[in-house]
């Protein structure tokens, strides 16, 4: 039975010890000792834009940003620096892409998409996954709960539209999610009858985690798959401890992968996200290092390169749902109560 308290948040309860030291072996594919996946942001076009009816310009994650963007008035430089994301930046990582045979996910917003169709047939040719982030790149926290459910409605039926794959999407990631996002999705993804695989609304582990179906469906769960933002490009364009250079994104990258790699080979073996933008990354020294780093990863033989439905594939078979195990609803032990490993 779906609950039909639609509009109400529900709350699993924190966690502050996920797997502690009983941290599962992922069993990664070909004994893998780490699971990288790329994933594509694609939502230039879908951003805040007064001709979308939004009161001002998206001013964030651009080469020169705004300080006060005012209501009302259009920013051509700024639209610029996102329309160079799907102009030159799209075709330059598909490009890498295929160049390397690298088995990535986009995580789509189908306003951007929308606007630019002839991307469509590209990405799926490439053989990457198509994930849904929603239909507008924007902060849910300032969306009407109605308005945010039929915009999930609106984003899957375009989303399929434009694919013609009726069994999309698997996955989401709405990355400025509302704390009824995930619900939503959910309960629509479950009244339509369409499977979803995982939910990447999470930045809180390594590896993928199972929580109780917010849909309250007895016996079912939803397999949590992490994302990160230490890994993004985003930080290109943040305050603080933001990247100085491309070659700096490539250290940090190496240095993740190899601490992730040599957990790995002690027997934890972990996953790593690497979040990008074209208009960011697509940038010609952002991309070269972005490629040096896969060509890095790429040498290493027990390195696993999927994409986020292909790690929900493989988690589910190895660790299928338990509803004892799932977090977000037990009580954990205390510090006295667990031994703790030399």
């Amino acid at each position: 039975m779906i609950s039909n308290d639609r509009y109400t948040e529900d709350w699993l309860e924190r966690e502050f010890v996920g797997y502690g030291f009983d941290q599962p072996d992922p069993q990664w594919p070909g004994d893998a000792k780490v699971c990288v996946n790329f994933v594509v942001q694609y939502y230039m076009g879908a951003e805040l834009n007064i001709l979308e009816g939004d009161p001002t310009f998206c001013a964030e994650y651009v080469e020169i940003p705004a300080k006060a963007p005012p209501t009302g008035i259009r920013n051509e430089s700024n639209e610029m620096m996102y329309e160079y994301g799907a102009r030159e930046g799209v075709p330059r990582l598909l490009e890498m892409f295929n160049k390397h045979k690298l088995p990535v996910t986009w995580n789509v917003f189908t306003r951007a998409l929308e606007k630019a169709p002839y991307w469509v047939q590209p990405i799926l040719d490439s053989g990457a996954e198509i994930s849904c982030g929603g239909h507008r790149y924007r902060d849910n926290f300032y969306v009407d709960p109605e308005e945010e459910d039929r915009l999930i409605g609106k984003s899957i039926d375009l989303l399929q539209g434009l694919t013609g794959d009726k069994t999309l999407p698997k996955g989401w990631l709405v990355e400025r999610r509302s704390n009824l996002s995930t619900k939503l999705y959910s309960l629509t993804h479950a009244e339509r009858e369409l499977p979803l695989l995982y939910s990447s609304d999470s930045c809180a582990d390594d590896i993928p985690y199972w929580i109780p179906s917010p849909t309250k469906e007895e016996g079912k769960g939803l397999l949590m798959i992490p994302f990160s933002y230490d890994c993004s490009d985003l930080r290109f364009k943040m305050k603080g401890s933001g990247f100085a250079s491309p070659k700096d994104y490539f250290r940090h990258l190496k240095d993740t992968f190899d601490c992730l790699y040599e957990e790995g080979q002690a027997g934890e073996g972990k996953m790593m996200t690497v979040l990008i933008h074209p208009h960011i990354i697509g940038r010609p020294n952002r991309a070269f290092w972005l490629e040096e780093f896969i060509k890095y990863i790429k040498s290493k033989p027990d390195a696993w390169i999927a994409r986020r439905e292909d790690i929900a594939r493989h988690w589910t078979e190895t660790f299928p749902y338990d509803s004892k195990t799932a977090f977000g609803q037990t009580k954990v032990a205390e510090c006295g109560q667990i031994s703790i490993p030399n």
